[in-house]
């Protein structure tokens, strides 16, 4: 079953500000077609939307893909201090996975998995 974690947590964050998806779809420049859509789960979200969207809440995009069950963070292994030293924005995107949901962080595991076969296999 998949679970439109995003959608219902703008939903409930919107609810909570006392605004209503016209009200949003005003502020944020986007339909209130799209924000029932993103609601219901009958569409997708962009990047551009999310950043639109975030931005008018207040809040930052990572509150829209948290889920409320889950009862303790979703450890992420930390990076070396070698990739620290190379790479500052490291610790930000440590964050960012730390609160993302397991099926999110386990998916992004399946991209780089995949992309570091096919480099393997180009070389």
């Amino acid at each position: 079953m998949n679970k439109n974690i995003v959608g219902e947590n703008l939903r409930k964050i919107r609810q909570s500000m006392n605004l209503t998806q016209e009200e949003l779809a005003l502020r944020t420049g986007l339909t209130q077609g799209y924000i029932n859509f993103l609601e219901s789960g009958k569409r997708g979200y962009t990047k551009k939307s999310l950043e639109k969207i975030s931005k008018f809440l207040n809040i930052p995009i990572h509150k829209l893909f948290y889920e409320e069950e889950r009862k303790a963070p979703i450890g992420v292994a930390e990076p070396s201090k070698k990739y620290r030293s190379h790479k500052p924005y490291y610790d930000e995107i440590i964050d960012l996975l730390d609160k993302l949901p397991k099926s999110i962080i386990d998916h992004y595991i399946l991209l780089l998995k995949t992309e570091i076969e096919i480099r393997s296999k180009g070389h």
